[in-house]
């Protein structure tokens, strides 16, 4: 089932046991996107950095593994929901391998940034590619439980900001880099097999710009029903195509977005004002077109 979320979003969702693999920037989209989900009443485990969890137990070691039965999520009467700022309440789980496995087992949504930190921290020329691993653990994962694996591709963020220091232009600055390296190496690496040292978690310098419009597309879904987990090559071309069309979701909304009269912040921004509605986008026949 396709249906219209927003009017700078569209989406493909219609089943559950939801694998949902996200590529985003620096994570600042995470909150729309969580936001317009949860107005479709499609609640979904976002499988959060270890760092969210170690500011709130003040502790570097792995916690936050999920155990016996995993509870589901249950949406929050309007009004009086939880502070947003609160990952947990909204269903954020630390990620780990146990965690996604739990996750799934007990039949819920999991979102997950497979290009991790070094997607999240993108640099200056690398807006909208790929960072994932080799590994395609995630998929064999899912092909476990039959769960259906929908690609989300982000555009916006990307022109929000200005990227004054990439992260290892920050590594390297006098004093400060020192610091940032030592940061990095106390905290828990996102993946079980990486090093912290590995895993070099020192965000960019970056300065605001007017807020670009932000567009999410939800690609082919990818049923896992017929997938043997235990067929690495099978595994492995499922994981390619997902990148491809994480790929053609980047060139359809970049494409597309040429036609959204009101993709700038000025123009639109006074259009709201002016007449109190969100602002209309590009007519959504222009991303269905390759679909």
């Amino acid at each position: 089932a396709t249906k219209r979320i927003g009017p700078s979003s569209f989406g493909i969702l219609s089943r559950s046991k939801e694998r949902l693999p996200l590529a985003s920037v620096l994570g600042l989209d995470l909150n729309l996107l969580i936001s317009k989900l949860i107005e479709n009443d499609i609640l979904v485990r976002g499988l959060a950095h270890p760092i969210v969890f170690q500011a709130a137990s003040g502790s570097s070691n792995r916690v936050g593994e999920l155990g016996g039965r995993t509870p589901g999520l249950q949406r929050k009467p309007s009004g009086t929901g939880p502070d947003p700022s609160n990952f947990q309440a909204f269903g954020a789980v630390m990620v780990t391998p146990r965690n996604f496995y739990r996750v799934l087992q007990s039949g819920q949504n999991a979102l997950l940034f497979p290009g991790g930190v070094r997607e999240v921290f993108h640099g200056r020329d690398e807006a909208y590619q790929l960072f994932w691993p080799e590994k395609v653990d995630f998929v064999r994962t899912a092909a476990r439980f039959n769960a259906t694996i929908v690609p989300i591709s982000a555009v916006g963020m990307a022109d929000s900001i200005n990227t004054i220091l990439e992260s290892s232009e920050v590594v390297d600055l006098p004093l400060v880099g020192e610091r940032a390296r030592a940061f990095a190496a106390n905290v828990t690496a996102a993946r079980f097999d990486m090093a912290n040292e590995d895993e070099v978690f020192v965000p960019p310098i970056v300065a605001p710009k007017l807020p670009s419009r932000n567009y999410f597309m939800f690609g082919k879904p990818l049923s896992t029903k017929d997938l043997d987990p235990s067929d690495k090559p099978s595994c492995q071309e499922a994981y390619h195509s997902l990148q491809d069309e994480m790929k053609r979701g980047f060139d359809d909304i970049l494409s597309a977005r040429e036609k959204d009269v009101f993709k700038e912040a000025p123009t639109r921004l006074a259009y709201e004002r002016f007449t109190g509605t969100k602002a209309p986008t590009f007519d959504i026949a222009e991303v269905n077109r390759r679909v």
